[in-house]
């Protein structure tokens, strides 16, 4: 008898899954297709109206990053700063600032362009200015730093330290000048000169 009851709950709880899930299986199906023939209609009726597409078009914004990389090919330096738009191109298109930059700056050429960041390439055929030269200056030894466009600016001048006192070798080296690519570099090679 318990076993018989047993079997009557569990068929009875099989049915009634069943039941339910066919059911809730057309009551969904009901629904979907009422949504699908809204949608078809919102369709039809956007079809019968005129509609106007806006393409947003890519302009330089005041939070546009200007990525500029130069390639320095004395020293074979790669060397790339990252700088925000400023005022004077803020609202340029593409073609807007490839023609600001062909007559401001015709050494440089777009990379790439959209509203968040612009990569412009340039090349320059000097040295960058991450390296020093040892050098002369009044008949003393001298550290000299590249400026921007590759000149030598005199940084300093060991005045007790004249060149005369060294090698005839050395002293040639440092008329000449000797390219230093880090401080450390400098320091090494300028404790062989003044010690």
């Amino acid at each position: 008898m318990r076993k018989n009851r047993l079997a009557l709950i569990f068929t009875f709880s099989i049915a009634l899954f069943l039941a339910s899930f066919i059911l809730g299986y057309q009551l969904m199906g009901t629904k979907i297709n009422s949504k699908d023939s809204a949608k078809a209609k919102n369709i039809n009726d956007l079809n019968n109206e005129e509609i106007e597409i806006i393409k947003e078009e890519n302009i330089i914004s005041p939070n546009t990053f200007i990525e500029e990389r130069t390639h320095y090919k004395e020293c074979d330096h790669l060397i790339t700063k990252l700088n925000v738009a400023d005022d004077e191109i803020i609202n340029m298109t593409r073609k807007e600032y490839e023609s600001y930059l062909k007559s401001n700056y015709p050494n440089k050429r777009l990379i790439s362009f959209s509203n968040t960041k612009i990569v412009i390439w340039g090349e320059r055929n000097h040295l960058c200015q991450e390296h020093y030269i040892i050098g002369e200056e009044n008949g003393n030894i001298a550290i000299f730093k590249i400026g921007e466009s590759g000149e030598k600016i005199l940084y300093k001048v060991f005045d007790d330290y004249p060149i005369s006192v060294l090698i005839e070798m050395d002293q040639e080296k440092i008329k000449k000048g000797i390219i230093v690519n880090s401080e450390d570099e400098l320091s090494d090679i300028l404790e062989n000169f003044i010690s």
